[in-house]
């Protein structure tokens, strides 16, 4: 017979264990709550299924092809092949000019402005970072969905960052592509949010999506607009 001491003492561990895979589930993710359903989708048109880990900026890891990203320094290109994205750095203006190119893995390249750097892949595709809190994340999907739109809508269903609110989904132009941006706010760590997260088709067999998130108190500053649009104007998808 088992001493009831021992069987205290037994509950009291497994009891820990449910907790503590409770709080793992509740808590984890990170910075991933910035997105669609479970708190991914950063990709939405180009991810297809929401990733709980799409906004989580701490985390690593490969793409699930397999492919990884490479900053242009360590690829060998210089700050000039900016203008490479389609824009060049004088296309925005201003201190979000692009000062250096990114080269990722994947085949697309983008103009990153001053201060922006890369940062890590993973699942959810490439992550950025920029002054004062920004962050990008590229993402992309060799089977995009054909409305963005409703696609974005779908993913909102899930949505689960904390104060969440919803600014727009809709059909944007953008350089020609079917596109629709998803605008939202949101708070981390007591800090709000504002995020555009920008899906597109390419063609039958590409989508991106660029996820841009900056501090709401500086949404309207001089330099976000202009980091903004040195990101989307120097975007060039894989040939």
């Amino acid at each position: 017979m088992v001493p009831k001491r021992t069987l205290v003492i037994i509950a009291a561990v497994v009891l820990l264990a449910v907790l503590g895979t409770v709080l793992a589930l509740t808590l984890g993710g990170g910075d991933d709550k910035a997105s669609g359903a479970k708190g991914g989708g950063a990709g939405t048109v180009a991810s297809g299924s929401p990733s709980a880990d799409t906004k989580e900026d701490e985390s690593g890891g490969t793409r699930a092809d397999g492919s990884q990203s490479q900053s242009a320094a360590a690829s060998g290109s210089s700050s000039g092949d900016a203008a490479a994205g389609g824009a060049g750095s004088g296309g925005a203006g201003g201190k979000g000019a692009a000062v250096t190119a990114h080269r990722g893995a994947q085949g697309y390249s983008i103009g990153l402005p001053k201060g922006w750097k890369y940062k890590t892949s993973d699942s959810a595709g490439d992550r950025f970072t920029g002054p004062d809190g920004q962050k990008l994340l590229v993402a992309w999907t060799t089977t995009p969905k054909d409305d963005p739109v409703a696609d974005w809508k779908n993913q909102e269903r899930g949505m689960v960052r904390p104060q969440y609110k919803k600014l727009r989904i809709e059909q944007v132009d953008y350089r020609g592509w079917n596109t629709a941006d998803w605008e939202f706010t949101y708070t981390d760590d007591g800090t709000a949010y504002r995020t555009i997260d920008r899906g597109f088709v390419v063609n039958g067999s590409l989508g991106y999506a660029l996820m841009y998130t900056a501090k709401s108190a500086a949404w309207d500053s001089a330099l976000r607009e202009s980091t903004w649009k040195t990101l989307t104007d120097t975007f060039t998808p894989k040939k």
